[in-house]
């Protein structure tokens, strides 16, 4: 059997063994030990946080730079009457195109207003004189409205209507008011293959003498002057173009 006194003995020095205290330089060690811990510890959580803040801003920016606008870009070309940001609408303050001339078939019909051209005299068109009633080639043109009659047209000018007079050869041709029945204001008129026009009345082809620059009807000479008909716009009134 163990003896008492022996077991209390052996107990009493393991307490003291485990009571003894660490010298003072074993424990600055381990303070300083700690700190530099601490210290390095802090040093990298410091980096870790400039590069969380660095690939944030990164990751901010590419995100901006995938939003879509809220306005179509400036090559595109909203349709119309669509409402942009701020209530603007796409065709407010834009003017619409003028509209083409119109073709033989408007101004054949009589209804457009038509400068009647002498290419062969640069410049010039028929006007009917403003000291009498002779159609000319002059710088100052009359504006003129074919009205058809069957086959044929008027040619008028307001309520004046080319009217052949003849009178000394070679005739003259004039500006009179329009008479359904009188047959020396119907002419009619080809288009050439030059796409100019020829007026003819009665027997002959109407054209314009060197010289005067009148129109005359009784030249014994074939087709020597044709003419360009180019759109003024919509005839204004029932009896013709406006006033000249």
């Amino acid at each position: 059997m163990a003896d008492p006194h022996d077991d209390l003995t052996a107990i009493a020095d393991e307490a003291r063994r485990a009571t003894v205290l660490p010298t003072a330089g074993s424990l600055r060690q381990r303070s300083d030990r700690r700190r530099r811990l601490r210290r390095r510890l802090a040093a990298a959580g410091a980096g870790l946080a400039v590069l969380a803040a660095a690939g944030g801003t990164t990751l901010a920016t590419r995100d901006r730079s995938t939003i879509p606008p809220t306005s179509p870009p400036a090559w595109v070309t909203p349709p119309a009457g669509a409402r942009l940001p701020g209530g603007v609408t796409p065709s407010a303050g834009v003017t619409p195109s003028a509209p083409a001339s119109a073709g033989p078939q408007d101004i054949l019909a009589g209804r457009r207003q038509i400068r009647i051209g002498v290419p062969g005299l640069k410049g010039t068109s028929l006007a009917i004189g403003p000291d009498d009633d002779r159609v000319r080639a002059g710088t100052v043109p009359s504006l003129w409205v074919l009205r058809p009659a069957g086959k044929n047209f008027r040619i008028m000018s307001g309520q004046l209507c080319m009217t052949v007079v003849h009178d000394t050869a070679p005739g003259s041709v004039r500006g009179h008011a329009c008479d359904p029945a009188a047959s020396t204001q119907l002419f009619r008129v080809d288009r050439q293959p030059d796409g100019t026009y020829s007026l003819f009345q009665g027997r002959r082809y109407v054209q314009v003498v060197d010289g005067t620059n009148a129109l005359v009807p009784d030249l014994p000479e074939a087709l020597t002057t044709t003419y360009e008909f180019e759109d003024r716009g919509l005839a204004l009134t029932e009896g013709g173009s406006s006033p000249r």
